[in-house]
């Protein structure tokens, strides 16, 4: 019964805490960040993983008609190491490393209004047989890619108070 009490004390002493420090969820209407949902319009990007990674943001930023008001360009670096090797030097298990660095631009003036880059890691599996390690391949990409895009859609929620009218 004792222990019971003190998590509702401790429930109630952080809440307060968070409360107190000025914190309030980024997406909660009438925000900035809620208010540029489907106000940033994404620029195509060659490649099957700029594809990806445009898609990925279009998820999350929301899909932006012709006149939206900024403008995302991006750029995406991949790279690729091995990291288990076996006795006859056949790679069992990839890195794959990617670096995204955008921009945002008022699509009026083009004035950059933000720009950052992120990275993300994430690996897979290969094997003598072509098709399953290519499947692994892929889908690494993918994940890469949404991970990429999580990161972009986060700093320009967080950063948009800054920047965003």
């Amino acid at each position: 019964m004792l222990l019971y009490n003190r998590r509702i004390f401790l429930a109630l002493a952080l809440s307060g805490g968070v409360a107190a420090c000025g914190f309030e969820p980024v997406y909660q209407q009438g925000t900035t960040a809620a208010n540029l949902r489907g106000q940033i319009a994404i620029d195509l990007v060659k490649g099957r993983n700029g594809f990806e990674l445009r898609q990925q943001l279009e998820d999350r930023l929301g899909y932006a008609s012709g006149n939206a008001p900024y403008v995302l360009s991006f750029s995406l670096a991949l790279s690729e190491s091995a990291l288990a090797v076996t006795e006859d030097e056949g790679t069992t298990r990839t890195s794959l490393t990617g670096t995204a660095k955008f921009t945002v631009r008022d699509s009026a003036t083009q004035q950059v209004v933000f720009e950052d880059s992120v990275k993300n890691v994430t690996s897979y599996g290969s094997t003598s047989e072509t098709y399953p390690s290519s499947v692994a391949e892929r889908d690494a990409n993918t994940r890469l890619a949404k991970a990429l895009a999580n990161q972009i859609a986060q700093r320009i929620a967080i950063t948009s108070d800054g920047w965003a009218g």
